[in-house]
């Protein structure tokens, strides 16, 4: 989970779909609210609150809830003090009038009216003005967006990763063997399909310095790396299992 703070009562975090699968959830649960989702909303509010200082005496936190193209979540989290919540309510007033004098019965009826492209466009043109109008209400301040500098953060939903890399050849599984034998690796296992070596590797840290060390390594000697990934089950299934317990350990013992 990668937690972006934008200001001082705005927080974005962006969770991937393999993330979420991981601890036995799925996008469309998140964004409904099901019941198993509450102790990651939980965990979720903690890490927000810590982030923005929040009080829950008297202060109030609003979530936004959207799943993306690729199936990641992203939650924006604002903490609204009383002097929030007033002015968020003269921009909410704001917004409904605007939204009021853009879809008068005038203008829904000259849309009507129009034929082919020409209704499309306008119709577009009336969703886009309602869209900006509705994304301002909880917008920042234009000098909190002036002096604010988003500090981003991972934290990972689950310490244990299982990474899968994809080799063209066995030297270059060697070589990545090499560079990663020393991190936290609690199992690995070695297999062939298709002509291509997969190598996969179960990582126990919650460290960004030990995660990024893993995918630096990968991306650099691997033809593919995936982190949690249902396609690991099918070569688990179909390869052929060439050393099936401490294969890093192995492989990097061939490189000496």
């Amino acid at each position: 989970m990668i937690i972006v703070k934008m200001n001082d009562t705005t927080v974005e975090c962006s969770i991937a779909a393999s993330e979420l699968h991981e601890i036995g959830l799925t996008p469309e649960a998140v964004i409904n609210g099901a019941e198993n989702t509450t102790s990651f909303f939980a965990q979720l509010g903690k890490e927000v609150g810590q982030q923005l200082d929040y009080n829950p005496e008297t202060e109030v936190m609003m979530m936004s809830k959207n799943i993306m193209m690729d199936g990641s979540v992203r939650i924006f989290a604002v903490k609204m003090t009383n002097e929030d919540i007033k002015k968020a309510s003269e921009r909410i007033r704001g917004a409904a009038l605007t939204v009021l004098n853009t879809l008068t019965k005038e203008k829904v009826e000259d849309i009507l009216a129009k034929t082919g492209r020409d209704k499309g466009v306008a119709f577009n043109e009336v969703i886009t003005k309602v869209s900006d109008t509705i994304s301002k209400i909880y917008g920042r301040e234009e000098a909190d967006m002036e002096n604010s500098e988003p500090e981003a953060s991972y934290q990972p939903l689950s310490e244990y990763a299982r990474y899968m890399m994809e080799f063209d050849n066995l030297e270059d599984a060697e070589r990545f063997s090499k560079v990663v034998q020393k991190l936290p690796i609690v199992d690995s296992v070695l297999y062939k399909y298709g002509g291509m070596y997969y190598l996969m590797a179960g990582l126990m840290s919650a460290r960004e310095e030990i995660i990024y060390d893993m995918r630096r390594a990968g991306v650099e000697y691997s033809e593919i790396l995936l982190v949690n990934a249902p396609e690991a089950m099918f070569i688990e299934e179909q390869g052929e299992k060439i050393i099936d317990s401490d294969a890093i350990i192995h492989l990097a013992d061939l490189t000496r």
